[in-house]
């Protein structure tokens, strides 16, 4: 049996001109996380991450911990597999489609980016109206495809690494709870529900052999608890 860690990025820069960016808690988070799996002795067989910074950067900063306290630690391989979806070009495509059902809408489009709850009250509508297939005859990013490229990159995970091999991979809150509803088989709005439940920088771990996969463990923060800062324990 071998053994899956995903890991979601540290905090990324919500609000700034770049999100693609690990933030200053971020980062803290991703040194956190290194620290704790050297004073453990976590060792890995091999180490992915997707091709976005705040996963690439995340990696690098649990890596440098390692390399800081001599421990020996493998260079990261990259997949795309394991990318966030295209919340922007979901959000770009669906968004004027939302509008047109919901006028109201319009009326909190200026507050979006200065009330949080706006934000992920407008947001929740509408990925799972994207999640449900709803809009796919339009044209624009579709749900399925991303649930295909995820499933694919976990499938090729197991046939790459055999029995007893540890495998860390960093990537982001929606591919960890899609491995997660592969193993578990959930429906895709428990799935989408599930991902705003990644904290960053947690852990989650899953059992493999083969192409089979089981959940072994959801959203570990010791880490970051143990550091004691509140401020460390964030969702985005």
């Amino acid at each position: 049996m071998g053994i899956f860690y995903f890991i979601r990025h540290g905090q990324a820069s919500f609000n700034e001109e770049n999100y693609d960016q690990l933030s200053a808690i971020g980062f803290r988070q991703a040194r956190h996380l290194g620290e704790h799996w050297v004073r453990i002795g976590l060792t890995f067989d091999t180490i992915y991450h997707g091709t976005l910074d705040r996963q690439r950067q995340t990696a690098e900063t649990v890596i440098d911990c390692y390399e800081k306290f001599g421990r020996d630690i493998p260079t990261p391989k990259i997949s795309s597999a394991f990318n966030e979806c295209d919340a922007t070009a979901v959000w770009n495509a669906y968004l004027p489609r939302l509008i047109r059902e919901d006028p109201t809408l319009e009326n909190q489009m200026d507050r979006i980016r200065t009330d949080p709850k706006i934000f992920q009250k407008v947001f929740s509508r509408l990925m799972f109206s994207w999640v449900s297939g709803k809009y796919e005859e339009d044209g624009g990013p579709r749900w399925k495809d991303f649930t295909k490229r995820v499933a694919e990159g976990v499938d090729d995970l197991g046939k790459k690494h055999g029995s007893g091999s540890r495998v860390a991979v960093f990537t982001s809150g929606g591919p960890v709870a899609l491995a997660i509803r592969q193993a578990l088989n959930i429906s895709d709005e428990k799935t989408m529900a599930l991902s705003w439940q990644v904290m960053n920088a947690s852990v989650t771990r899953m059992e493999y052999k083969g192409d089979k996969i089981a959940l072994a463990g959801f959203n570990d923060i010791t880490h970051l608890e143990m550091a004691g800062d509140e401020a460390l324990l964030t969702y985005r």
